[in-house]
């Protein structure tokens, strides 16, 4: 048992060890970052908040969307590619981290021979057994940089998973509102051809009875032709987007039609619309975490490489056993090494040149992110209000368009308009219904450009102990 002075050093070599190979801490980006969004001011439609929402669909109380959230979490072969990363990185900081422990070998040997005067011309049996055990102690620090670089490589892998995760939930979540968006055009054009149709069939009664033209039948067929023209290239759209969401949930198409095809009545969207902070976004945000870890990851590369400068000092020993013929043995062997790099013609500091031009560009992609992030909540905030002063006018203008499509069908009939009139006023109640159709998709997406621009999405708040699983930050 170890004395107490010796448990001591011990104990103090292995956290000496591990804040060796701890990774870089986190790195300042150099870019300022704002108090409060641009698009916030003066703004009754976003309330400030100090967290980033990680669940945001539940906001669209949509059942369906719920259920397909869920599965594309459970089956998506994109994000399971990146947790398929992120084991490859763990793997590889596990191979690097084995650098800083002695390497330890048994070897065994068994022959039979005549060796000559050496075995004094008799045949005899030989029978070896060794442990040989070779550490490179690493004074000046190259592998312990090795590990913390690979563990930041680790950590950058596991935050680009997150952000797979994020950008996943989000392509979801678009398709589907895409989808219910073909569906309610279809619904909309089949419902207006349907309305076509009969004043088409009217025109042509008149036509029979003599009381309109053949010119105003062509006319009113024409237009019957043109909507129902629309509904193919809809429905092609339609079974894209149906298509394309049962591949993000993992299944071949076709697999998950009943489910997606369920009617499902879409709820208003919330009148306040939480935003956070750009200082929560900046933290919260997974893709600026990895390109964070990469930085850290470049800054210990660099150490690495600055190592190489310095005498690779290694302790080698052998104890075993050994028996033959007539007599045994116990040889044994301690020794140390020293490699000092005298002449390699600029090899090292041409490295030490590529690392550092690494570590400029880490940072720059680095500053590039945070920028990016800053872009995208500006533009999701700007063109979701400015996307609900849209809607609120193509409702009113629908509104508008079905009265006055009333009034042109009322007026027809009592001989008070022209047939043009009456088409006009049908062809511009469908272009409303369907503009107005299309904005509530485009908000619906807006929004969820809002909360994964955010950053929302990247973990599961449901874990019971309350917090996120993370990785193992320390070797």
């Amino acid at each position: 048992m170890l004395s107490k002075p010796k448990r001591i050093t011990a104990l103090a070599a292995v956290l000496l060890l591990s804040a060796c190979t701890t990774p870089v801490a986190t790195q300042n980006s150099g870019i300022e970052t704002p108090s409060s969004w641009n698009a916030l001011q003066n703004s009754a439609v976003f309330t400030p908040s100090t967290e980033v929402d990680q669940q945001w669909w539940m906001h669209f109380r949509d059942r369906v969307l719920d259920q397909l959230i869920a599965e594309a979490i459970a089956n998506s072969r994109t994000l399971a590619i990146a947790r398929a990363r992120v084991e490859e990185s763990r793997a590889n900081r596990a191979v690097t981290r084995a650098a800083l422990f002695p390497d330890v070998e048994a070897v065994g040997t068994a022959s039979r021979g005549n060796q000559g005067f050496l075995t004094q011309n008799r045949t005899i049996n030989l029978a070896e057994g060794d442990l040989q055990a070779t550490w490179e102690l690493d004074l000046f620090g190259r592998n312990q940089a090795r590990t913390a670089e690979a563990t930041a490589i680790l950590q950058s892998a596991e935050a680009a998973s997150q952000a797979v995760r994020v950008e996943l939930l989000a392509e979801v979540a678009r398709n589907y509102f895409d989808l219910r968006n073909y569906e309610q055009q279809i619904g909309l054009t089949r419902s207006n051809l349907d309305l076509q149709q009969k004043t088409y069939d009217l025109i042509r009664a008149q036509f029979q009875a003599g009381d309109a033209s053949d010119f105003d039948v062509q006319r009113a067929g024409a237009q019957v032709s043109t909507t129902a023209a629309l509904i193919p290239a809809l429905q092609a759209s339609y079974d894209a987007a149906l298509n394309r969401l049962n591949i993000l949930l993992g299944y071949p198409p076709g697999t998950r039609d009943t489910l997606l095809k369920t009617p499902e009545v879409t709820a208003p969207i919330d009148s306040a619309i939480l935003i956070a902070a750009p200082a929560a976004v900046l933290q919260s945000r997974p893709d600026i975490r990895a390109a964070e870890r990469q930085l850290a990851a470049s800054i210990s590369e660099k150490k690495a490489v600055t190592a190489e400068l310095f005498p690779d000092i290694s302790l080698t020993a052998l104890f075993g056993v050994q028996g033959g013929t007539g007599f045994g043995g116990a040889p044994w062997n301690v020794a140390a090494s020293l490699v000092q790099p005298v002449l390699n013609f600029g090899r090292i500091e041409s490295q030490i040149d590529a690392a550092d031009a690494r570590q400029k560009q880490n940072f720059l992609n680095y500053q590039q992110t945070v920028l990016q992030a800053l872009e995208n909540v500006e533009d999701a905030l700007s063109n979701y209000g400015r996307e609900t002063v849209r809607y609120s006018s193509l409702a009113t203008s629908v509104a508008q368009n079905r009265r006055a499509t009333d009034l042109a069908q009322q007026q027809y009939t009592g001989g008070f308009t022209s047939l043009l009139d009456l088409l006009v006023a049908q062809r511009d109640l469908l272009a409303a219904e369907s503009s107005q159709a299309e904005s509530d998709a485009n908000l619906r997406k807006d929004l969820v450009a809002i909360y994964t621009a955010a950053g929302g999405g990247w973990h599961d708040v449901s874990d019971a102990s309350g917090r996120v699983a993370e990785i193992d930050w320390y070797p």
